[in-house]
Formats: C-alpha cells, structure tokens, sequence
C-alpha cells in the first residue's frame, strides 16, 4: 500500500504529489467508455488519493408502482428525465433525475463508492481520500447520501484544504461538490457537516482565496473533439501549456495535471497503455520538473524577499500535486510517488546562487 502520510506528517497538501483517478467509478463498458478497472477502495490501496465522480441517477427495475431507483456513476451522454420510484438506499420514495446513456455506461454506485471510501480510511488511518463531485444530477440526495454512510468518516474540518497538512486530513473521507452542486445543498448541508466546494482556478475570473472552504486547483483535462486521433501528443501539449502557467503565480494553488487520453474513438485502454511506456513516463516527469521550473522562476520574481532565500527557506512553489489517470494501479502510482523526490532542474542549478544572495 502507498502511504503519503510516510512523506511526513505535517506536509501540506499542496506540498504533495498523489495520484488522482479520472472517471473514478467508471469500471464497465465499452472500449470507449470504461476508464478503470479497480473499485475505489482498491484504487486507494493502490495510491490513488482524489476521486473524480460523475454521478447520476438510474433505473435499475422497472415496472409501475415497483420502479427502483438508484445513484451510480456514469460516463456518456443521453437525454435526462425526473423518475420516481423506490429509493434502492433508502427504502423510500424518491424522484431522481435519470439519464439514458447514449454511447456510455453507468458505473458503481455511490453507496459502493462511499462505502469504500470509509473502509480505506478505516483500515489505513494515516490515509486520505478526497471525493470530488462534479458533472452531477441529484446534489440533495448525493450530500445526503455522503452524509449518512460515511458517519464520522467524513471529514468535517472546513476551511481552506490547500494548506491543512496530511495529519489535520488523516483518516478521513473529504467530500467536494463543483459550485452549482455546492449552490444547491448549502441552504441544508453545511461545511460543518461534511460538504465542502472545489473551485476550478484556470477559468477566467476566477482567483485564489485564502478563506475558501474547499479546494482550489489549476488545471484542467480533455482534448478537442474535433481531433479524434493524436490523443496523446494533444495532451501533452495542452497540460505543459497549464502546467507552465504556474497556478497563474499563487504557491497555495494544487495544480491537477491530466496524464489522460479518453475520447469518442479507439480504445481508451489501448491509448492509456501507450502513455505509460518507458518514453512517455520521462515524458511526463520531464514535464513535472519543466512546469515546475517555470513556476519557481515566475513566482521568485513576485515573492522572492518575502520568503527569503538567504535564510535557507526555499520557495513554496506551485506543483501538479494530483496527477489524474485512468486504469489506476500500482505502478503507475509508484511512478507518480517518485515525481516527490525529484527536485525542478532549475532548482538543482542555481540553488548555490539562491542560498548566497540576499533577495
């Protein structure tokens, strides 16, 4: 199992490098659609650290009055339409919003992705794991849902999750809805009670808050539809170009890097594959310590005599901390671990220079 916690304790998250799983639920379906093959509580042990879930609602019996409602995770497209039926969590009725998959696939269900979620964090209380919600139907059954099955699991800390350390998070399940799910629930779900925002940096007008209940991050993934094939040269240019930008200068800022290539065509397996031979994985630590020399060079031009370097205090700068990926396992995930213990070239070069001049 891979422990970050073993990074030391009061590193803060966005000192970290984990992985993170793309399409997290998604562990069905077809050559274009299934994005892992490992639950969430596997994907944990495996390294994995932020989950992104899609969830929406389904229909998984029907016929009149016994209709049965549920809420899984998905990826597709299709037309959405309000259902009730019997709750399959609760027992009860409820009315959801369901969508028909077009081209897709549902995946697990949310009440096997929390579960899982609180099972790790239970068999590994050094551990971690961030949920993020985004692309969602049915936010009020969803916080609810996260509420009630992952009890004193879930992280109930508030504040601003950029800065608190791996010891303030152990142990607990950290739940983040995208704006307009946070929008939705907050006039009955607070921060106290365990339903925190995630805020996307790298769309315009939006800037770093200090006082931010949640997580704020820099990137963004995906490839134009309009290009079906070169996934992988497409990606590797865009996440450079963000990755450079440096968190637009804020250290605070987690940066997200997608090592991702889904698209409509071919095989997302066979693609993902082909991103984790010998040269693309330098590929991908040479853009790390590339986007990272960038940014400490950016940020020493705005922050250099705050922090002080004549004083042997390096600079905090920005990093891709979560590292998205598909078909989470272990060696990728160890290959993500050693992106800590590789130092920015710019840094290995000129760090004499830093250490003798007053800035």
């Amino acid at each position: 199992m891979i422990s970050y916690y073993d990074l030391g304790p009061d590193k803060k998250l966005n000192e970290v490098v984990m992985a993170g799983s793309h399409d997290a639920a998604v562990t069905m379906g077809g050559a274009n659609t299934q994005t892992q093959d490992l639950d969430i509580y596997d994907q944990a042990v495996s390294g994995a650290r932020l989950f992104d879930i899609r969830i929406t609602g389904a229909v998984v019996k029907k016929g009149g009055a016994e209709k049965v409602v549920t809420l899984k995770a998905y990826h597709g497209k299709g037309p959405e339409s309000n259902t009730t039926g019997v709750d399959i969590r609760t027992g009860g009725v409820a009315t959801a919003k369901v969508k028909s998959m077009w081209g897709g696939e549902y995946g697990l269900t949310l009440t096997k992705i929390l579960t899982d979620g609180s099972r790790f964090v239970t068999t590994y209380a050094t551990e971690f794991v961030v949920l993020k919600f985004d692309h969602c139907h049915n936010w009020e059954m969803i916080a609810a849902a996260c509420v009630e099955v992952l009890g004193d699991k879930i992280y109930k800390g508030g504040g601003n999750l950029n800065t608190k350390t791996l010891r303030q998070l152990q142990g607990k399940v950290i739940v983040l809805f995208a704006s307009d799910g946070l929008q939705l629930v907050r006039p009955t779900y607070s921060a106290a009670q365990g339903i925190l925002g995630i805020k996307n940096l790298s769309k315009a007008g939006s800037t770093y808050d200090d006082r931010y209940e949640g997580l704020q991050y820099f990137g963004k993934g995906g490839t134009s539809v309009g290009k079906p094939f070169g996934k992988i040269e497409q990606n590797i240019k865009k996440q450079s170009k963000l990755m450079a930008r440096g968190g637009d200068g804020n250290p605070n800022v987690v940066g997200m890097m997608y090592w991702t290539t889904t698209g409509v065509f071919e095989s997302i397996r066979d693609r993902n594959n082909g991103m984790w031979t010998a040269p693309n994985v330098a590929r991908l630590k040479n853009m790390w310590t590339n986007g990272l020399d960038t940014a400490v060079t950016s940020r020493m031009n705005k922050f250099a005599k705050i922090d002080g370097f004549a004083s042997g205090t390096l600079l905090k700068a920005f990093m891709p901390n979560f590292v998205m990926i598909d078909f989470v396992d272990e060696e990728k995930c160890k290959h993500i671990l050693e992106l800590n213990t590789i130092p920015p070239t710019f840094l290995v070069k000129n760090i004499n220079n830093f250490m003798r001049t007053d800035h």
